[in-house]
């Protein structure tokens, strides 16, 4: 692991389920359809985080879902990247994050593909 995360733990916030707006086809922008969002969240280790045991001591992770619900809510989006990118540059501003990698899954995008990801990190 890189030196960057050698003081942190990871909280992995998996399977975020939700319909979007996603594809560059009109049949791709007619109806929702669902993409599977994983976060992974690196937070510099404190020994006081244990000690505490205090939500305000580390990064909220129901703010993580609350982001991914507003972010698609009302918007559009014709590439996967793009959707990704705009996740991970709103979820960087959360308070107390060294770095953090945002992944979209869509499922089923073409007859023989299972599903396409894209990863995206960020170091706030």
């Amino acid at each position: 692991m890189q030196d960057i995360f050698h003081d942190c733990y990871r909280i992995l916030v998996q399977g975020i389920e939700i319909d979007c707006f996603l594809g560059v086809y009109e049949r791709e922008q007619a109806r929702r359809r669902p993409v599977v969002i994983e976060v992974e969240l690196y937070v510099p280790h404190a020994a006081k985080i244990s000690r505490r045991d205090t939500l305000s001591e580390t990064v909220n992770y129901e703010r993580v879902v609350e982001a991914v619900e507003r972010i698609v809510a009302d918007r559009r989006f014709k590439l996967v990247e793009t959707l990704c990118a705009e996740l991970a540059d709103d979820i960087a501003r959360l308070p107390g994050l060294r770095a953090l990698k945002v992944s979209v899954t869509k499922p089923q995008p073409l007859p023989r593909a299972r599903a396409v990801r894209v990863e995206v990190w960020r170091h706030p």
